[in-house]
Order: structure tokens, then C-alpha cells, then sequence
């Protein structure tokens, strides 16, 4: 694969990265579209100048996008000794942030289907209804949708720890 190649599937993994992070978290276009070549970078930072020129955007906007990521808790900076550049990169707690939140939204909905199954249970019982082919499949979807989620939500934890034990290893590295 040449560089040519390589470049330009950068350039539309950033685009189809960048379209996820504009739905996934609201983000602008530009933040989207900074944020994955952030996450694509292999460097420990990438420098304001490059990121102008990948995104080919103009100095302003860059800077403002910059600005609202960081405002976000998404991306930090750091210098390099005799270098006044600032190098941008994805917090690393960010990413923990985000877990705690992909986490905290499967306990709701795992919450909302405990709640809905009760229900359910609470209606047959009541009434006496039959449990019929038909109604035994609408509670089975619940509950093996909360088995799902609970397995789900250990995999979360799991990453979580995962995640958390390389960056404190990595810190001990850098030190």
C-alpha cells in the first residue's frame, strides 16, 4: 500500500468516523471531523498545523472547534520540551467518561424492561389471562432482553477496567 493510498483511506475513515461522533454526540461537522483524526493518530498529539491542513478548514474555525472539544472534556493538549507547538489529543479520561455514560444508560433501560415485565406479569395475574403462545413471546423478549444488557453491562465494566489499567500503566511508563 503506498502513502497515497493510505492517506486517502485516512481521509474517509475521518469522514465516516466524523458523521458517527456529529449523531453519536452532537457534535459540529468540524468537531466530529477533528475528534477522528485525533482518534486515528498514532502520534502522542497532533499539532494545530496539521490538523488545519488534513481538514483543509480555515484557522479560525479550527481553533473555535478546538476550543468547543475541550470545553467538552473530549480532547486535551500537551507541549514538548523546545517546542512552542501545542499538541492535541484525546483525553484519556474521556474515554472512561464515556463508558460511565454508555454504562449508566443500559442501567435505565435495563430498569424500564424490569419495570415493563412486572407489568406484564402484574396484568396476567390480575386478569387470569391465559398465558398464550403469543403473550408468552412478548415476555420472553423482555426477559432475554434484560439478560442481554446484563451482559452487556458486565462486557462495559470489564472494558472499563481494561481501559483504566493501561492508562495507569502507560502512566507509570511516562514517568
Amino acid at each position: 500500500m503506498t502513502i497515497e493510498e493510505l492517506e486517502k483511506e485516512k481521509r474517509l475513515l475521518i469522514e465516516e468516523m466524523g458523521v458517527c461522533f456529529e449523531n453519536w454526540d452532537t457534535l459540529s461537522p468540524l468537531s466530529s471531523r477533528i475528534f477522528a483524526l485525533l482518534a486515528l493518530s498514532l502520534e502522542d498529539g497532533v499539532p494545530f498545523e496539521e490538523i488545519q491542513e488534513t481538514l483543509e478548514a480555515s484557522k479560525s474555525s479550527i481553533s473555535t472547534n478546538l476550543q468547543l472539544l475541550q470545553s467538552k472534556g473530549r480532547i486535551g493538549y500537551c507541549t514538548k520540551p523546545g517546542d512552542r507547538k501545542r499538541y492535541f489529543k484525546i483525553d484519556d479520561q474521556q474515554v472512561i467518561n464515556r463508558l460511565d455514560e454508555k454504562i449508566e444508560a443500559w442501567k435505565q433501560e435495563k430498569l424500564l424492561h424490569e419495570k415493563v415485565l412486572r407489568y406484564k406479569e402484574k396484568v396476567l395475574e390480575v386478569k387470569e389471562i391465559e398465558l398464550k403462545d403469543s403473550l408468552q413471546l412478548r415476555l420472553s423478549y423482555n426477559k432475554h432482553y434484560i439478560e442481554f444488557i446484563d451482559k452487556m453491562l458486565q462486557n462495559l465494566e470489564l472494558l472499563k477496567e481494561n481501559l483504566f489499567a493501561t492508562y495507569l500503566k502507560r502512566e507509570k511508563e511516562s514517568k
